[in-house]
């Protein structure tokens, strides 16, 4: 792909090809970086990153939970982003940081050396059209269920973890399904690979506990939205067997915003219903920085 973009790589902007890292290094074989990723939206103002306080809180936390320490500071972290988001005039897009052990693992040494890259990729410079994110989805229930937090650091955004929800959807997939959704290794429904799920029931939304699903940002931004609408949601125990009692459904993400689901499995929804609609035109609203009361979560890429 022939595309001039600049990375920010350990303090300094570089050609985005020059953030390299060896199949050597712990980060790639153990799978043991983190990342965050974050949207640049197109807001009256001129474009903004949104969320970005909760998303560089996020990383830091995501390393600090796998032992890992980040050689810089959160402010330093934003001002990479921002700059690096300029550089590439970046209107439209998404935001991936990484910290990772650029160390090379042979054995049982104890990784030292932490690596940081960000990149900020406009979508129109990747040929994708942020439509897809909208467009309803058919969606499959896998047989791959969610990590338990006994065996990972599950409220983190390591690598390593996201090898589960790519079977998942890989395995939907195959099957005819647009996306995949999860339960928890106790049977009650989880989550997608990289979104959560809401389930509405006479506009009554409901979604999963936060024990074993990653409580996303955009789902802490939909439920403060929806409660501002005048919905009422609550955090529930949901069985499978129980969806087809729900009227509608959507999955929230950083990618997806607000995603309506059709169907899940054999049970056939409203789509978009009602609450879904009403809720997407409200979160246009949101990025766009044209509701006050939200506006503090956008930062400005001036």
């Amino acid at each position: 792909m022939d595309i001039t973009m600049k990375a920010w790589l350990d303090g300094a902007l570089v050609d985005w090809m020059e953030a390299r890292v060896s199949p050597l290094s712990h980060g790639f074989s153990r799978a043991s970086a983190v990342f965050e990723v974050m949207a640049i939206v197109p807001a009256m103002k001129g474009p903004a990153l949104f969320c970005i306080d909760d998303h560089v809180d996020r990383f830091f936390s995501s390393a600090e939970r796998t032992f890992m320490s980040i050689p810089f500071s959160s402010e330093q972290i934003k001002e990479a982003i921002l700059a690096t988001a300029r550089t590439n005039a970046v209107k439209n897009g998404i935001v991936k940081c990484y910290a990772y052990f650029s160390d090379i693992d042979l054995g049982p040494i104890t990784p030292q050396a932490v690596s940081v890259a960000v990149f900020c990729l406009d979508y129109g410079m990747l040929g994708v059209s942020p439509a897809k994110y909208s467009s309803p989805l058919s969606v499959g229930i896998s047989q791959y269920r969610k990590l338990h937090p006994a065996t990972a650091a599950v409220h983190a955004k390591v690598v390593g973890n996201y090898v589960n929800g790519y079977l998942a959807r890989t395995e939907v997939r195959r099957k005819g399904f647009d996306e995949a959704l999860m339960l928890d290794t106790t049977g009650l429904v989880a989550e997608g690979p990289t979104s959560n799920i809401f389930l509405v029931r006479d506009r009554c939304v409901e979604t999963p506990t936060k024990e074993n699903v990653l409580p996303g940002i955009t789902r802490k931004v939909v439920i403060d939205v929806l409660k501002d609408m005048g919905f009422a949601v609550k955090e529930s125990r949901i069985l499978p067997q129980d969806l087809c009692e729900y009227d509608e459904a959507f999955f929230s993400g950083t990618l997806r915003h607000v995603q309506p689901i059709r169907r899940i499995e054999d049970c056939e929804l409203t789509c978009p219903g009602p609450v879904t609609q009403e809720l997407m035109g409200r979160m246009m609203e949101v990025y766009s920085g044209t509701i006050e009361k939200f506006e503090g979560l956008l930062a400005y890429i001036g």
